[in-house]
């Protein structure tokens, strides 16, 4: 034990300007955490988002490199210094130096907007492992493969550009959204944390630099494959079967689509609409139709699959998209069509033959939780989504809207309700949290935040400037009578639904353009 905190001394004693530079960036990112009023992150948090990692892993990596593993002719690896010390005085230091100061950062933001420490502990830990996994175990690991500091940094731009080439530029950029269960992400991290924890032993203990290096190209190939080439439907696959529901069936009804859904229609695709009935929905039941995956095929062989748009590759363009909808999509009563979107070359080339479609789609049940009640301008817990307030700002478009904000130290549910109500007058508006966002240049995943927040607004028509539209607006004199409610949507089950329509003409069910088109 002495000979491990000599070594823990020693380390911090040649390393303290990078620990500096790494808890500054910390303290940085902290301060802008626990200011922001906005679930989306400003330019200079996002950026800190990335640099407070890169300055761990370069800091653990220099740690480490303190006593290089590769070669023979280090002072460490004779007597009385064996590896357990010094692999205990390296994972010291990351807990001191790293881990420490990212749990006193979160509790700081976590205090600041009113929650309790205790209550919120499981969460924080669970950050802990979560950071473990995707930054102290795998820098590590890439420090224990390299002979020196430089050779560290051009394995941590190789895994960068990796990074780049799976999910695009900035991870997270869009509106989309993940499923508030999204298991991928755990997946791979469990694969890299668990490949890390080999080589470090393999390293440290035995010094098999072959083998080592060897499990950490198998590792970087399964999790870029997992993450790149896996389907998305795979992901719900695993969820059904964890939360099984009840098993649905989707027919096709032959009759054309009487009213064309017109707001569905890019201008770039020619659109299809088969008109479906979802069958075995459980009475009064609640759900989500969630990403389709087909195929659509002709006598002679030809295929096409279809491209499920997600965060990562929703600017890439495919020759066909599909999904589920009701028309008016509002109304649950409404009649469900299956949308083929086609590339125009492609419908032309299917148009008039007899395809089959065949595939499957994701369905989520859910149930409503407790609505909560606040008024203007004011603050409330609401269960099982966290702390919520309304003020009045300005939209992404500089309009005068109330803008309700909600943030929680748990992941909030995917859907959740916001309700303006003016009880007097018998009128309410309803929005989503997250369906509003911000138009930035720059990374905007903030996964170091310890909160979780969600955003919408209510646009504001003032009586002098009001236009034809304000409908859709909130009255300015209304809002001194108005209230605003927060509902969750609490996931229940999931299923999967496999379909297969043959003998299709595609041109029977086309949906003309819109007349303004």
């Amino acid at each position: 034990m002495k000979l491990v905190l000599h070594t823990l001394k020693k380390d911090a004693r040649r390393l303290w300007p990078a620990v500096i530079v790494s808890l500054g960036l910390l303290a940085m990112l902290a301060r802008a955490d626990r200011w922001r009023a906005d679930s989306i992150v400003g330019s200079t948090e996002g950026w800190l988002h990335l640099l407070v990692p890169l300055a761990w892993a370069c800091l653990l990596a220099l740690a480490v490199l303190e006593e290089p593993l590769t070669g023979d002719r280090h002072f460490w690896l004779t007597r009385p210094h064996r590896w357990a010390g010094l692999l205990s005085s390296k994972l010291l230091f990351a807990l001191l130096f790293v881990h420490l100061p990212s749990l006193l950062a979160d509790c700081y933001v976590l205090i600041a907007h009113g929650f309790s420490i205790f209550e919120c502990l499981p969460r924080l830990l669970g950050k802990q492992a979560m950071l473990a996994a995707a930054v102290t175990l795998p820098a590590i690991a890439l420090a224990a493969l390299v002979g020196g500091f430089a050779q560290f940094v051009m394995l941590l731009f190789a895994v960068a550009a990796a990074a780049i080439f799976v999910f695009g530029p900035f991870p997270q950029l869009s509106a989309l959204q993940r499923p508030e269960d999204y298991l991928r992400g755990d997946l791979v991290a469990s694969m890299v944390a668990i490949a890390a924890i080999a080589i470090v032993g393999l390293q440290y203990r035995r010094q098999k630099l072959a083998v080592a290096r060897t499990v950490a190209v198998a590792a970087a190939l399964v999790a870029g494959a997992w993450l790149g080439y896996v389907p998305e439907i795979f992901d719900y696959r695993l969820r059904a079967a964890i939360h099984p529901a009840a098993a649905l069936a989707l027919r096709m009804e032959r009759r054309k689509q009487d009213t064309p859904p017109q707001m569905a229609l890019p201008f770039t695709r020619t659109t299809v609409a088969l008109p479906v009935v979802l069958s075995g929905v459980p009475g009064g039941a609640r759900y989500h139709i969630g990403p389709v995956d087909l195929t659509v095929s002709t006598p002679d062989g030809r295929r096409v699959r279809n491209t499920i748009l997600t965060p990562d590759n929703q600017d890439e363009k495919g020759l066909l998209d599909a999904g589920v909808y009701r028309f008016p999509y509002d109304l649950d009563s409404a009649p469900l069509n299956l949308l083929l979107r086609f590339d125009h070359t492609l419908y032309e080339e299917f148009k008039d033959r007899q395809v089959r479609v065949a595939g499957r789609m994701s369905v989520s049940f859910y149930r409503m939780g407790e609505t909560a009640w606040m008024p203007m301008n004011g603050r409330m817990a609401a269960p099982a989504v966290g702390h919520c307030s309304s003020t009045i700002d300005e939209d992404r478009w500089s309009r005068s809207a109330v803008k309700v904000l909600c943030e929680s130290p748990s992941q909030l549910p995917r859907t959740t309700s916001a309700t303006l109500a003016v009880p007097r007058v018998g009128r309410e508006w309803q929005q989503r949290l997250g369906d509003s966002f911000n138009f930035a240049i720059g990374p905007r995943w903030a996964w170091l935040s310890p909160l979780d927040r969600g955003k919408t607004f209510f646009p504001i028509s003032d009586p002098g400037t009001r236009r034809e539209t304000y409908a859709m607006e909130v009255p300015l004199e209304y809002l001194d009578k108005a209230r605003i409610g927060i509902t969750p949507e609490i996931a229940t089950g999931y299923t999967l639904v496999d379909f297969d329509f043959r003998d299709v003409t595609p041109a029977n069910y086309h949906v003309p353009p819109p007349s303004w088109r």
